[in-house]
């Protein structure tokens, strides 16, 4: 190319630069490049210009410059409508740009002038900086371009030449407006050259260099034109951390029309504190501006403890806009704000706080408003507050009576549209949004409709007033939706479904009275058995939970010597509720944004929870971990339960105030799992010295704690799968199958001796080690049994041992069998064989339409008469659209009531059980808990659903049961039972 081949470099080829603002070559618009080889393409030029040849100017080789007097030019007529022009030109040593004036005509006789954008390039090797002016987006009808040179006397080269013209050409797109006047409150979008760049983009206002001038600042957000404004940009590449100054500069000149008077007001942006009236525990942060959209002073605490600033005025305030930066890696709290008529009764203002802006690293910009403080008032205050770190939040700016109010979004759908409509409550203010990040915000003129998946980012202005805050919407119109705006599946109808807000806030009052109608039953000792029966059996206490024989009968004890049934519910947390957001939005109605007050609501960035947000709703305030769980021991004592359950919080158990279970440590060692196979490797190496150590730190501690009932050693592990996948393992990878290897080398000692037995063909018994073994012959199977026996006797001797050296008071709960397992008949007999002899009472994860007796019996007999605890069971209906825990078990919720009485009152009366606990306390999140990804559990199996509330009818039947528990127990009634074949 021997044309502008540096200059084009760094601004792009014009046939394929980044796509601009204009239309480039649609229709109307045609694409004229004159190189300035001749004038044949130039429509009209004065007398003083001349071209200048030069073929050894690697630049370019042709240009056309003034050698006469000022007053030259040139006038171009495009073939089409004119709609956007770029002029590249060649500067002189004193960088006079500016000298070049352009306007624009319909008829080539009345023109107006244009202030094109000028994008300046230093040149290289001492070559004279060189610009492209560009302008675009002119009125329909616009034919004529003229090009005047100004300036410097005749021949003395001080005004640019040019050498070349584009009309209609693509952009290099900039800024999102070209320079020029613009509406007041406009807002200027800054675009790096391409957005896969590894670059950042410098600009200033105040008409210094970008490059190196102390005022620059990193672009990041819009920025607002409210005054005249020279706009310099440039763009710097970063290398590592450090960002090398950029060697381009782009100029950009706006004047907004109309310009009207501020009203009465104060803009404070806190470089000091010369407005406030008074002010506590606050100093100006002036660091990092960076992360604060370049504020470089903001009022920040000197402590924890809360900060304060008054403002105070002579005339009436009616409104406020603040801005403030918190980090989202500590807990988020609010500012707080107090309206006074006279500085001595303060009344507590609510003002609207949303993020508002880009956030950058941890740091998110956040904003509040109130557009209708209370008449009269004069003073207003502001708290700073957060119990975390002193530095966050950080008040950036505030504005009293000057900000437009920001602009709110009202939504309807039909079908597959949702018409969305905005609004602002500044009358007269003009409204503009950007939709899905377009390259520039449009003037909002009346509802718009909308489909799929849509994010909206709004503002408002009026003359005069300061633009309003940024304010972001998403919109999800999308076919797609499947849970509701409060975490309800969206196609399910069912009474009690939440379909407002204000339903929530209602919830409060009806909780009050609902749980103020239930008592809890009478005859319970403190820690849930029944009162006095130690003294009718002859039990003295023990100061723990306990197994004891009652007429031949295995039956457990509370630390006073009370009989006790365990009935527990499982999971009394909000983990089951959280959610995978990320990459599935358009699933949702709308999630809120992670930097906002929902944040609590939030597992990570990625992970939402619908039940802890309506809890909000619902009570004006977000629920913590162990607000849920208090919360829920009070109401389980109120429904007739009498413990918590199996994963639930561990930490709050240890306060004392409700009997609670615990796990051994065993899932959390990665070094004894098995990929793919939930099997415990008690093979893997020093795998008894990590146990001592690991029981050491999480048993020793709690052995005294009488509210303990026990712990369970595992949760459904794959015993079911131990002949099928053990013997497939590697030994590389799994030490359970070297010792496989090793005690079938013992047993055979020469490798042709196993291969007759187990009928394979393998040259040692090192091949084995990483081989799959199959069971083909019945050899196989019989030293399988053999290896499995071993195994459990091993795993279970081990635990068990260990974990009565560090508490020898607590029961040992056994492994929670899963049903699979339970209904394997080898498996069953194996284990039930092998626990007896090292656990207190053995614990089944027992889903069933129909209890199997025998079944039941034969785990009771063959595990030397160890009594037997339903540490989980459940069902659910599909009512809410979530699935059922076992499919056609309940039509509703009266049905699963009777499941569940028929299920505990039927194993109330079997001779050797002592519980069964229910899973669990909230239904699971509608797609699913979030650690299983797009595929997780989404269970009815919640006492309560995601709106907080509680399944009364199921209720009602379960505290039926839970209340005469013991009278059943001891057969002082007979067992319920609901007939689901007459239903």
């Amino acid at each position: 190319m021997r044309k502008k081949a540096a200059l084009l470099l760094f601004y792009g080829l014009l046939a394929i630069a980044a796509p601009s603002h204009t239309q480039g070559n649609s229709p109307g618009y045609e694409l004229e490049v004159d190189e300035l080889l001749d004038w044949k393409r130039v429509y009209e030029h004065s007398g003083t210009l001349i071209l200048q040849t030069n073929p050894a100017d690697s630049r370019d080789s042709s240009r056309v410059a003034s050698v006469g007097a000022s007053g030259g030019y040139i006038v171009y007529r495009a073939k089409s409508s004119l709609r956007s022009f770029a002029v590249y030109a060649y500067g002189t040593a004193d960088r006079a740009f500016e000298r070049l004036r352009f306007s624009i005509s319909a008829d080539g006789k009345t023109y107006r002038s244009v202030t094109p954008d000028l994008h300046e390039d230093g040149g290289d090797r001492g070559d004279p900086p060189a610009a492209v002016y560009e302008s675009r987006g002119f009125p329909s009808g616009t034919k004529y371009l003229k090009i005047a040179f100004t300036g410097g006397e005749a021949g003395s080269g001080t005004t640019p030449a040019i050498g070349k013209a584009v009309l209609n050409g693509p952009g290099t797109a900039g800024a999102s407006k070209t320079s020029g006047p613009v509406l007041y409150g406009s807002m200027i979008m800054l675009n790096r050259a391409s957005e896969e760049s590894d670059s950042v983009v410098y600009y200033t206002t105040d008409g210094s260099d970008p490059r190196t001038s102390p005022t620059r600042k990193r672009y990041g957000s819009p920025i607002p034109i409210v005054s005249y404004t020279t706009l310099k940009t440039t763009e710097a590449a970063l290398s590592g951390a450090d960002q090398e100054t950029g060697g381009k500069v782009s100029t950009y000149t706006y004047v907004p029309y109309p310009l009207t008077p501020q009203p009465p007001g104060l803009s404070d942006p806190l470089d000091d504190f010369g407005k406030t009236a008074v002010r506590s525990n606050l100093y100006l942060a002036q660091n990092d501006s960076v992360y604060f959209d370049n504020d470089g002073s903001r009022a920040a605490r000197a402590t924890t403890s809360g900060g304060m600033l008054l403002y105070r005025t002579d005339y009436d305030m009616t409104s406020f806009a603040a801005r403030s930066f918190y980090f989202t890696g500590q807990p988020f709290e609010k500012l707080r704000f107090y309206a006074s008529p006279d500085g001595q009764r303060y009344e507590e203002i609510v003002a609207d706080g949303y993020p508002s802006g880009y956030p950058e690293s941890n740091w998110q910009p956040y904003s509040y408003e109130s557009s209708s403080l209370p008449t009269g008032t004069r003073f207003l205050k502001i708290e700073l507050r957060g119990t975390a770190k002193a530095w966050t939040p950080q008040l950036s700016e505030l504005a009293i009576n000057r900000t437009t109010a920001s602009v709110t979004l009202a939504s309807s759908r039909s079908g597959n549209v949702v018409r969305a409509e905005m609004s602002s409550a500044t009358s007269g203010a003009r409204i503009y949004y950007r939709l899905n990040k377009n390259e520039d915000y449009v003037p909002y003129t009346g509802p718009i409709r909308l489909q799929g998946y849509n994010q909206l980012e709004t503002y408002a202005v009026k003359d005069g007033l300061l633009p309003s805050p940024l304010r972001s919407y998403s919109v999800n119109a999308s076919s797609d939706v499947q849970v509701d705006r409060f975490g309800q599946m969206e196609t399910a109808k069912f009474a009690g479904k939440v379909t407002g807000e204000a339903q929530l806030a209602a919830d409060a009052k009806a909780d009050a009275d609902y749980y103020g109608s239930l008592t809890p039953p009478r005859d319970r000792d403190k820690y849930g058995g029944l009162a006095g029966s130690a003294v009718k059996y002859g039990w003295t206490a023990t100061g723990f939970y306990g197994i004891r024989q009652m007429g031949g009968r295995p039956v457990m004890t509370t630390p006073e010597g009370n009989l006790y049934f365990s009935l527990a519910v499982n999971g009394v947390t909000a983990q089951e509720t959280y959610s995978l957001i990320k990459g599935r939005e358009t699933k949702f109605e709308h999630v809120p944004p992670y930097a906002g007050e929902y944040k609590p609501a939030y597992l990570g960035t990625d992970n939402f929870s619908f039940f802890v947000a309506n809890k909000y709703l619902k009570t004006g305030r977000f629920s913590t971990e162990s607000d849920i769980y208090a919360e829920a021991i009070g109401r389980l004592q109120k429904w007739g339960f009498n413990a918590i359950g199996a994963y639930s919080p561990e930490k709050y158990g240890e306060e004392g105030r409700f009997p609670y279970y615990r796990m051994l440590p065993l899932e959390g060692m990665s070094w004894a799992r098995l990929d793919g196979l939930s099997i415990f490797d008690i093979y893997a190496p020093n795998a008894e010295a990590k146990l001592d150590q690991a029981f050491a730190q999480s048993v020793a501690p709690h052995k005294d704690d009488p509210m303990l009932v026990g712990y369970f050693i595992g949760n459904e592990f794959d015993f079911h799968r131990f002949y099928t996948d053990v013997p497939k393992l590697k030994a590389s990878s799994a030490a359970i199958k070297g010792k496989l290897v090793e005690t079938l080398k013992g047993k055979y000692v020469t490798v042709e001796a196993f291969n007759a037995a187990w009928k394979t063909s393998f040259k040692s018994f090192d091949e084995m080690k990483d081989s799959a073994l199959t069971l083909k012959a019945s050899p196989a199977w019989r030293d399988m049994d053999a290896f499995f026996a071993a195994y459990l006797d091993d795993f279970f001797g081990t635990v068990s041992r260990l974990y009565r050296k560090y508490d020898p008071n607590h029961l040992l709960l056994g492994d929670r069998w899963i049903t699979t397992t339970f209904h394997n008949e080898t498996v069953r007999r194996m284990l039930a064989e092998a626990e007896g002899k090292y656990v207190d009472v053995i614990s089944l994860n027992y889903y069933t339409y129909k209890l199997e007796p025998d079944l039941l019996q034969e785990v009771f007999v063959k595990s030397g008469g160890k009594p037997i605890l339903m540490s989980e069971f459940g069902y659910g209906t599909s009512e809410q659209g979530l699935e059922p825990l076992l499919k056609n078990s309940a039509a509703n919720q009266f049905q699963r009531g009777m499941r569940y009485r028929n299920y505990v009152e039927g194993v109330a009366v079997l001779p050797y059980t002592v519980g069964a606990n229910v899973f669990n306390y909230v239904d699971q999140a509608g797609l699913g808990r979030y650690w299983q990804g797009q595929w997780g559990e989404h269970y009815n199996s919640g006492l309560v659903n995601v709106a907080d509330r509680p399944y009364k009818d199921y209720l009602a039947a379960a505290k039926a049961t839970n209340d005469v528990i013991y009278q059943v127990m001891l057969g002082e009634r007979p067992k319920f039972y609901y007939d689901f074949s007459k239903k």
